[in-house]
């Protein structure tokens, strides 16, 4: 049952029912957030002298119900009991799948793009769909991925470009054609040797060198397919690897001379790819991701506008998903200040102690765990 309560009267345990604003309309606490005596003390300070009704979902009573059988110790939360892995969402993404191998495959051995197939695609309407708010990045990261990273990779940043084109509030066809060059970013990859895509470890000189030639690869594929007027798209997936400061490939082009799509999706690229296992490294969490983010943003190479923006939404859609912890513990995410970017979260963890990361100086999220990992 909801109920309304002003802030005094929070007790840790509760769980809002609606999220919290504040007056410039920036998130500050998720639906679905677990009150703890760290968040009471927050809002205490934010909102000191004013009202401010909250509401929540766990009445007093049945709070004290909890504490009572657990005779006052902390109740450890289960992952069973979490709506991590959307059913509905899979199988729509999985329909996706198949639609963009086919589109790969065929790429790979004619080493060219159909435009029909390709419109068609985009046509049929899944690959927006699955572009669903903060459901889309918290599925992104339960799904375990298999071994076509290529595949998966280049859906999730089409993902994340959809998004990001609502979150910048463009118009449908701005956004369409945003995530179709995510979506393609990376297919002059199907150009590459295969032993050099999948090397574990450094790649040598030349193989580096053939490795940055994907995107004048895909940037000449789309251009022989009929999307070469479709300027937006093909400087896109040319420039995704270009960065401000002139340090990127493979023109090593700066400032003003990189698209808007170039900027995004030198981000778009490097959260999804950091967030992943790949032959020659594991998978980081977010925060270590932001943290690389933010500080190619402050060395000029990324564009802070998209990049501040970026974080921030993906930081909403994290409360509530799973990590694993430098110590082992399994954790869940339960709240970030949304009114700090370089913000690291509260978690709750599997013991049911609510700890403030940011305050553990041995402790650390490793990763984020798959909706498997966190049962197992």
């Amino acid at each position: 049952m909801t109920q309304r309560c002003d802030i005094s009267e929070l007790q840790p345990g509760m769980i809002l029912d609606r999220t919290i604003f504040d007056d410039n309309g920036r998130v500050l606490l998720e639906a679905g957030t677990v009150i703890t005596d760290l968040i009471i003390s927050m809002l205490q300070q934010r909102f000191d002298g004013s009202y401010m009704a909250a509401f929540i979902r766990s009445p007093k009573k049945e709070l004290a119900d909890v504490v009572s059988a657990s005779d006052g110790q902390p109740v450890a939360p289960d992952p069973k009991d979490d709506v991590m892995l959307d059913t509905d969402y899979l199988s729509l993404y999985d329909t996706v799948m198949r639609e963009m191998q086919h589109l790969l495959e065929a790429a790979r051995e004619n080493k060219t793009l159909n435009l029909d197939e390709i419109g068609g695609f985009i046509a049929a309407g899944h690959i927006n769909d699955i572009c669903d708010g903060a459901r889309a990045v918290t599925q992104l990261h339960n799904m375990q991925r298999d071994n076509d990273y290529l595949l998966h990779h280049s859906l999730h940043v089409a993902i994340l470009a959809g998004l990001m084109g609502k979150w910048l509030r463009w118009p449908a066809e701005h956004r369409e054609r945003l995530l179709l060059a995510g979506l393609l970013h990376d297919i002059g990859k199907v150009k590459i040797p295969q032993e050099i895509l999948d090397k574990n470890g450094k790649l040598n000189a030349d193989e580096q060198q053939a490795m940055r030639m994907h995107p004048q690869y895909g940037y000449e594929m789309l251009c022989e397919s009929g999307l070469g007027s479709e300027q937006s798209i093909v400087y896109g997936v040319l420039q995704h690897h270009e960065r401000l400061d002139g340090s990127g490939y493979p023109y090593g082009i700066k400032g003003e001379e990189i698209s808007d799509f170039g900027r995004i999706l030198a981000i778009l690229d490097m959260y999804d790819a950091l967030a992943a296992n790949r032959s020659y490294d594991h998978k980081k969490s977010p925060f270590d991701a932001f943290d690389i983010i933010f500080a190619d943003m402050m060395a000029g190479k990324l564009d802070a506008k998209y990049g501040v923006l970026f974080v921030k939404k993906i930081c909403q859609a994290l409360i509530g998903s799973w990590v694993r912890l430098a110590s082992g513990k399994k954790a869940k995410i339960v709240y970030i200040d949304q009114s700090r970017t370089s913000a690291l979260p509260i978690v709750e963890t599997e013991d049911g102690e609510f700890w403030d990361i940011a305050t553990k100086k041995d402790e650390k999220i490793v990763e984020m765990m798959t909706y498997q990992e966190a049962l197992n």
